[in-house]
């Protein structure tokens, strides 16, 4: 089993939860007031206007954007006595079967936030999650998590399921319970169905309002990711500790030995090595133990991995070259997708390989490694052009994105315009304007970068546009700029 630590850091401004595995840096979660995370909050809206060709509505929920909800999103159940046409219950549905009208109020849950220019994406089949279980609002089935592997722990699990389960609702057994008593499961049960009724009543109110909203990051961090594999959770802050420590006198009493109160002056993160670490997740390249790298690139669409040899010669021969480099890249690659948390279209450029038995280890290597990842992944194979292509659950706002923000000099492009074509769009603004600012003093105001370039490298084609135009033309730098624009103002 692999050793795991959760350092912790609080401050004023933000939360910071680092989980280290084996000394490296495995998993990072950040919390900040502005960027809270909406999923799993569950509202009362509004549908506002149903796309018939998406098969879906928008729903206002209270806040800037509303959330998109698809049609099979909703339990077909719930709403059939509100249907106009007349649906037998045992009638499998179809998704332009549901018709929801507009102005009708729905409680729905946010399964994904809102991302660029997209709102929130919302379900109406509600979950409440716990740390043993999840509980299923309007579904009746039983779930065993996918990482309780042994045959007989998963059905003393499912009959322990179908003992506590509530009527009219479903459960799903979470990892943490596996080590966990039937009657702690129980009581876990009982508790988060009489909150979810007492969250229920706020349902009375108008749409669009607020009925259950989950956790702050660091409860909802130790409910989730705290478990029997996690040797210490180590934190800064003493309110903070005393909150953990009541939270888990509650569902976990065991595991209040593992957490400790960090009171030393030297940060936190410094202590256990964790800052320089984290300076990483802003770095395009990724490198392998061997020599070779990776380098990520996040675009609207797709993030996109390309693996390179770069320094490695440990093998002389290209197909065991290419091999060993790409099962290093594919470790590495998970390794960074789980601490960025990156998620939606991956396409990994992988080192082409001729032999078949490689190429299949490989995809056998990648779906052995991501076990340990939480998220869903959906695998494709790998092409003859040996591209890997896969998908990753996305929740959230990515670590990245958190952590950064786009450039305001390239505006996320990564590239700028070059000082040759500023000039030329300069030329041709003076052939499009000089008229009427001929015989004036006009001042050309730029990036300084550009300044210069104008001032020392083409003077000479600046004189030329003052002579033309009989200007008195000064070039002024101002760091407002970005690189490539101007202004023209007339003195």
């Amino acid at each position: 089993m692999r050793k795991k630590d959760m350092i912790v850091n609080i401050s004023n401004t933000e939360t910071r939860i680092a989980v280290m595995q084996d000394g490296s840096f495995a998993e990072f979660y950040l919390d900040r007031a502005e960027q809270t995370s909406l999923v799993g909050n569950v509202y009362k809206g509004k549908v506002l206007n149903l796309i018939s060709g998406l098969k879906a509505a928008f729903v206002n929920i209270g806040i800037e954007k509303n959330g998109f909800l698809p049609l099979n999103e909703i339990p077909f159940e719930e709403f059939s006595e509100l249907f106009e046409s007349d649906i037998e219950m045992e009638h499998k549905y179809r998704p332009e079967e549901i018709k929801l009208r507009e102005n009708q109020e729905i409680i729905v849950q946010v399964t994904k936030d809102p991302y660029g220019i997209k709102g929130p994406r919302i379900t109406s089949y509600i979950s409440i999650p716990g740390r043993y279980v999840v509980l299923l609002i309007n579904a009746k089935n039983i779930g065993i998590s996918r990482k309780i592997r042994q045959r007989r722990v998963r059905e003393m699990l499912f009959r322990t399921g179908k003992h506590i389960k509530p009527q009219g609702m479903g459960i799903i057994i979470r990892t943490a319970a596996a080590r966990a008593k039937s009657e702690e499961i129980k009581k876990e049960v009982e508790v988060l169905r009489r909150e979810w009724d007492i969250n229920l009543q706020k349902a009375k109110a108008t749409a669009p309002v607020l009925i259950y909203q989950e956790p702050d990051v660091l409860i909802k961090t130790v409910r989730d990711v705290f478990n029997s594999e996690v040797r210490n959770l180590i934190i800064d802050s003493q309110p903070a500790y005393s909150k953990i420590i009541t939270y888990l006198g509650r569902v976990s009493p065991r595991m209040r030995s593992r957490v400790k109160l960090y009171t030393d002056s030297q940060p936190i993160f410094q202590k256990y090595s964790v800052e320089d670490q984290l300076k990483s997740i802003l770095e395009r390249k990724a490198w392998l133990p061997s020599g070779g790298y990776i380098v990520l690139d996040q675009t609207e669409a797709l993030v996109t991995i390309d693996v390179n040899t770069g320094k490695s010669s440990k093998e002389k021969q290209a197909e065991k070259l290419g091999l060993s480099t790409n099962l290093e890249a594919l470790r590495e690659i998970v390794r960074q997708l789980r601490l960025r948390d990156i998620g939606g279209l991956v396409v990994v450029d992988l080192i082409d390989l001729t032999r078949k038995e490689n190429i299949s280890r490989m995809l056998r290597e990648f779906k052995s490694l991501i076990r340990e990842d939480r998220a869903r992944y959906r695998i494709g194979a790998i092409s003859e052009f040996g591209l890997l292509e896969f998908t990753r659950e996305r929740s959230r706002i990515s670590v990245t994105s958190s952590l950064s923000e786009p450039c305001p000099i390239c505006k996320g492009r990564g590239r700028t315009m070059s000082r040759q074509s500023a000039l030329g769009y300069v030329e041709r603004w003076f052939r499009s304007n000089g008229q009427n600012v001929k015989g004036k003093m006009v001042e050309l105001q730029t990036s300084p970068r550009l300044a210069d370039f104008l001032s020392l490298r083409h003077a000479e084609v600046i004189a030329d546009i003052a002579k033309e135009y009989k200007l008195i033309l000064r070039i002024k730098a101002d760091y407002a700029f970005s690189e490539g624009d101007f202004k023209v103002i007339v003195l």
